[in-house]
């Protein structure tokens, strides 16, 4: 839940309470929880369902001697968004599963893979049960699909950041590692998505992959033996995201992808402006902005329209800034030994951008801003700040 929400805004809120009503009518057993798309808790199936491509345990990046001086700014007395429920790995670590797994269900309207028998969502480790936005009611029994083929599922997820580091980039280390090859052709189920799901998707496609993209309605649902689980976990929820390894791959998905596309040429130095936001707005950002233009530094408000201009920007500058937000996992894309600065408020600190960038392998320089406001807004001085970001740009080594 979002940082200071009152104790009324969090009474208020319908969706637990919903949530909680569902899962007494709904979820009592798996016969009527797959009449009625609710699937509220966690299972992992059986080892006789599951053909295991990789289970692998790696430690965090930013746990290097590199990282030494700036990893108490950002990683002690933070805001990070803990999950103690989900028990794959300690924290520190990452656990990265890629696996085929039978008897799976996937509804359409949260598009998120179930197990059969007992109408739990799949998912390694994790306990408990699920949020409204992942196991909600939905009229899924109207319509049955059978797929024979390999396939996966990609969640409606509008956020930038967790659609590519959870999900996208767990997909590539399959691609990675021939889990998906061209031997079949993969089915990839999608819904509402974001454009740049479509390009991902084209990607694959222009490397060479077979693909088809088969939309599901709220109405539909799939059954399939073939199911890929491609995914990390993580007890640090700012800190799941497929392996360093699968970086390389994801690039030249989108380079494939946007192959012939117009794309702004790389600047040396990159300023990632926010745009439309209603959540951490940074009072004084604009006269920021002013004096980084001056100081070299070219900016760009990332949007869905323009990702293609956030990948050649990003993978070929020497600097990349922004504040802290989802814009910055596209630094998972820039060159080894670029440096990423990353201004947060003094006590809004997390260690996302810092983890990103010691997976790139990245230097990592974190400026800080005011205290928290509402919406996690903040305030800066803008000339103090700008000094601080141009100091830190300047010490870079070009590459």
């Amino acid at each position: 839940m979002a940082r200071h929400h009152t104790f009324l805004n969090r009474l208020l809120d319908p969706k637990p309470h919903a949530f909680t009503l569902s899962n007494a009518l709904l979820g009592w057993h798996p016969g009527v929880r797959r009449l009625a798309g609710f699937f509220p808790d966690f299972v992992w199936p059986d080892p006789g369902r599951v053909r295991m491509f990789e289970d692998r345990l790696w430690r965090h990046s930013l746990s290097a001697a590199a990282y030494d001086d700036v990893r108490p700014q950002v990683c002690d007395d933070n805001v990070d968004t803990l999950n103690p429920l989900d028990t794959a790995c300690e924290a520190g670590f990452s656990r990265t599963v890629i696996a085929e797994i039978s008897g799976v269900v996937v509804p359409g309207h949260t598009l998120t893979a179930v197990d059969a028998a007992s109408g739990s969502q799949i998912s390694l480790g994790q306990q408990g049960k699920a949020r409204w936005s992942f196991a909600y009611p939905g009229f899924v029994a109207m319509k049955r699909i059978t797929v024979d083929q390999p396939c996966l599922a990609i969640p409606p997820i509008r956020h930038y950041g967790h659609l590519m580091t959870d999900v996208l980039m767990p997909i590539c280390e399959a691609i990675r590692i021939g889990a998906i090859s061209g031997r079949e052709e993969l089915v990839i189920f999608t819904g509402d998505h974001p454009p740049l799901v479509s390009s991902f998707i084209e990607g694959i496609r222009a490397s060479g992959l077979r693909v088809r993209q088969m939309p599901l309605s709220p109405t539909e649902h799939v059954v399939t033996d073939r199911y890929l689980y491609a995914r990390s976990h993580s007890p640090n929820i700012e800190q799941i995201f497929g392996v360093p390894e699968a970086c390389g791959t994801a690039l030249a998905l989108f380079q494939a992808a946007y192959r012939g596309k117009p794309a702004m040429v790389a600047p040396r130095r990159l300023y990632l402006k926010r745009k439309g936001h209603r959540q951490r707005v940074v009072a004084g950002e604009d006269e920021l902005v002013a004096l980084l233009q001056k100081a070299g530094f070219v900016v760009l408000e990332p949007e869905w329209a323009n990702h293609p201009d956030q990948i050649a920007a990003c993978s070929g500058a020497d600097v990349i800034a922004a504040v802290h937000g989802a814009a910055l996992a596209s630094v998972l894309f820039c060159k080894p030994g670029a440096t990423v600065i990353e201004l947060m408020a003094t006590d809004g600190r997390k260690s996302t951008g810092l983890h990103w960038a010691a997976a790139a392998g990245a230097r990592y320089v974190p400026v800080f801003g005011g205290k928290e406001g509402g919406k996690q807004s903040f305030a800066i001085d803008p000339v103090k700040t700008a000094r601080a970001i141009i100091a830190a740009a300047d010490s870079a080594q070009p590459r």
